[in-house]
């Protein structure tokens, strides 16, 4: 269903080859594949060192004409964590890659001076571009739409080019690859731009079974109330009002749990005051892409995380100036949860939590790494560093997201333990913890376990993390359908398992032992449920089959065809 494409950017030479469909079925695209594909890396290697490859890579269904499978996966070594990580966006690239007939391309060496790809099914070219270095992300495309209108584009902003470990990779409307830095990763490789383009026509092993599945997996979509009246018209701030009505919200660079005024940035307030139009990704009808109007222009709207990063964890209210804070992260191509989060601390330090006019003059500094931006520039755990504190609220050197895991046991389980460090996106227990049942600690370890495995599948697919709940059932018989090799649900966790399992094997490779496995400690001096937090992590560990290093077991290995 596609091949994997080796690109030497010091030489222009590319290579291709198919992958075998039994890596494909172990793998599955996406996250597993550019785990699979990092393994041979040398990666005792510098995070930005021109040998260690960036993998573009797609999922098993994307372009197949299934719902929300059009997302597309970056992995690489992250210059902000040191450990290899994963990170996606939606939009339209993916579609388009997969139809150059590319599942995988990998990004080796580095271009001699700044240039574009440009990926099509009859080859790879790349293209000295140095004209569109210290173009902003909307300028950059502008221009590449001029010259490229028949391509799709994924690009990084003048953090990307200065090599901000912050920095993230831009897609169409508000998409982004923005955790872990891999902009900056582009950057190093002298690569300005990703163009795609095709008509390949994905072939299915078993077309009429995949029209079929595809009708039920859409009505599944149409039946849900929470995708056509919460996901689509008001957004992932629907969760500002219960998250933070459970004092779960982080406030103040995580000081508290409550945010006062949350009620100024909730997604029905934004929905009804500033939304001005809904669009969306191919083969999804939800249209969850909200725009905003402020002050007369049209941006696109900042997500959940974001409207908390810059909002309640920077204390402000005002989500205009969010609203600003997160279109100026996007055109200079910075991520806005890292951005936010470690704005976040550097306020909390320099004692201006009470004064918000110095949220745009810190982000346009991070971006072009002036004066005190260049510090914070490399995350808040490297500033903390830096600066003598330990108040950086991060795992791994990611920095965590918008649930406080204080109250949310089982996502202080997950953050912990996440290969990529305080990661949401894997396992997210929220919605469980917020119905009100009283999980032991035992419980929540084997709910993340699950959802860390879930998750992985959902990203090697790749699929749409919001469509996930509804549409897992469907994901077995897709694969069936479209590779034609058996697929059940036992079978997919077990591949999730072993996906998850890789990227861990990967990262001991990295240095990661058991230490890392741990909140920062104004989080675990502040646990509600301390006892159930240290059970749930002893149980992680037995379920997954690690050791008291934090490795896993050669015999874990070895069930997982791993060893």
């Amino acid at each position: 269903m596609g091949n994997i494409r080796r690109l030497d950017l010091s030489t222009g030479k590319a290579e291709s080859y198919a992958l075998d469909l039994r890596t494909q079925h172990d793998y599955l695209g996406g996250l597993g594949l550019g785990a699979y594909l990092m393994s041979s890396a040398d990666l005792s290697l510098p995070p930005l060192d021109p040998n260690l490859p960036l993998i573009v890579a797609v999922g098993s269904l994307t372009a197949s004409g299934f719902p929300g499978a059009n997302r597309t996966c970056f992995f690489g070594v992250s210059p902000l964590t040191g450990l290899t990580a994963g990170s996606w966006l939606g939009g339209d690239f993916g579609q388009a890659l997969a139809r150059s007939g590319t599942l995988a391309l990998v990004l080796e060496e580095r271009a001699r001076v700044p240039s574009i790809v440009v990926v099509d099914p009859d080859g790879i070219e790349v293209s000295p571009r140095s004209d569109l270095w210290g173009l902003t992300v909307s300028q950059t495309r502008a221009v590449l739409q001029k010259d490229y209108g028949d391509c799709r584009v994924v690009c990084i902003g003048p953090a990307g080019e200065r090599l901000v470990p912050v920095a993230n990779i831009r897609g169409d409307e508000s998409h982004s690859a923005g955790r872990c830095g891999l902009g900056a990763v582009l950057g190093s490789k002298n690569v300005k731009a990703i163009l795609a383009r095709g008509s390949t026509r994905i072939a299915a092993a078993d077309p009429e079974r995949l029209k079929a599945v595809t009708r039920e997996a859409t009505q599944a979509m149409r039946n849900s109330a929470f995708l056509m009246e919460v996901q689509g018209p008001i957004g992932t701030c629907n969760l500002v009002t219960p998250v933070n009505g459970f004092h779960a919200f982080p406030t103040g660079n995580h000081r508290e749990r409550y945010f006062p005024t949350a009620d100024q940035i909730s997604g029905e307030r934004i929905a009804k005051e500033y939304v001005s139009r809904r669009t969306t990704c191919p083969y999804c009808f939800v249209r969850c892409r909200l725009h905003v109007r402020i002050e007369g222009v049209e941006l696109d709207a900042a997500e959940y995380e974001t409207v908390w990063s810059f909002g309640g964890n920077n204390c402000v209210d005002d989500y205009s100036l969010i609203a600003r804070a997160n279109d100026l992260c996007n055109d200079l191509g910075l991520d806005t949860m890292s951005t936010g989060n470690t704005i976040a601390f550097y306020r909390e330090y320099t004692d201006t939590l009470d004064d918000p006019s110095n949220i745009l003059d810190l982000i346009r500094k991070i971006g072009y790494r002036q004066e005190e931006g260049d510090l914070l520039a490399q995350g808040s755990r490297a500033a903390a560093r830096q600066l003598g504190v330990d108040y950086a609220m991060q795992v791994k050197g990611l920095e965590l997201a918008a649930y406080d895991p204080r109250k949310l046991t089982g996502m202080a389980i997950s953050y912990s333990t996440t290969n990529r460090g305080g990661c949401h996106s894997r396992a997210w227990t929220v919605g469980d913890e917020l119905s009100g049942r009283d999980f032991s600690g035992a419980e929540l370890a084997e709910m993340v376990a699950n959802y860390h495995n879930t998750g992985c599948v959902r990203d090697s697919l790749i699929v749409c993390t919001f469509l996930a709940g509804d549409l897992q059932p469907f994901w077995a018989r897709a694969l069936s359908a479209v590779l034609g090799q058996p697929f059940d649900d036992q079978e997919l966790a077990v591949t999730g398992e072993r996906i998850y399992t890789l990227e861990r094997m990967l990262n001991v490779r990295r240095g990661v032992d058991a230490s890392q496995d741990v909140l920062p400690r104004r989080l675990i001096d502040g646990l509600v449920s301390p006892e159930k937090y240290r059970e749930g992590m002893a149980t992680y560990y037995q379920i997954r089959g690690w050791d008291a290093r934090g490795h896993p077991k050669p015999e874990k290995l070895t069930a997982l065809g791993l060893s």
